[in-house]
């Protein structure tokens, strides 16, 4: 039976611990050894920890089982992206790429920085073909804290044999519109590495 997977992000990411009882101590020790191999970060520490903290938190409170995140400076500013993935139930329990792939729409794009989604098909190694959709949506932020439009790439990965019903949900995002074309380059090539393990 299938009940594990794994994922692989760049070197240059973190992989975040998200159960609410771990999460504080794993993140301030991922912290300190990235600032011993990255040492000019250190100025950007405590906002590095500040949003692990909320991208843990986030993805734990949607669900999420992995949470890989990106955090680099840029310039005096804080370049941030995250891959997640998600177990979730198939639409109206029909678990076939095909069957998911009839319930996403397509919005077009209407200008600069606008809301827009498209509908896509994608290969991902030994998984076959799956339905994805991209484009920029309004991320809702903790506690009414308002929201951040965002580049958002979803794939939706069926679970083999006797689980249907399931889906991996793999989810990139950033709010970094301006570097749409490399980022969505970068979230298709970590979904790529998604694999079932079975146990």
């Amino acid at each position: 039976m299938t009940s594990a997977f794994s994922i692989t992000v760049p070197d240059s990411w973190f992989e975040v611990e998200l159960h609410p009882d771990a999460r504080n101590a794993a993140i301030n020790t991922l912290v300190a050894e990235r600032l011993k191999d990255v040492p000019e970060l250190h100025e950007h520490r405590a906002t590095l920890a500040r949003v692990l903290r909320e991208t843990a938190r986030r993805a734990y409170d949607s669900g999420a089982r992995y949470c890989g995140t990106l955090v680099a400076g840029l310039g005096g500013a804080v370049m941030t992206a995250t891959v997640t993935v998600s177990i979730v139930d198939a639409p109206n329990e029909e678990g076939a790429a095909d069957a998911i792939a009839a319930h996403l729409t397509a919005t077009p794009k209407r200008g600069a920085d606008s809301l827009w989604r498209e509908v896509e098909s994608v290969e991902i190694p030994t998984l076959g073909r799956v339905p994805r959709t991209r484009g920029v949506d309004d991320i809702t932020l903790p506690d009414g804290a308002g929201w951040v439009r965002s580049l958002i790439m979803q794939t939706f990965v069926p679970f083999p044999g006797p689980n249907p019903a399931r889906v991996a949900l793999i989810t990139g995002s950033s709010p970094l519109l301006a570097l749409e074309a490399e980022l969505f380059d970068v979230f298709d090539a970590i979904t790529g590495t998604f694999r079932f393990i079975e146990s």
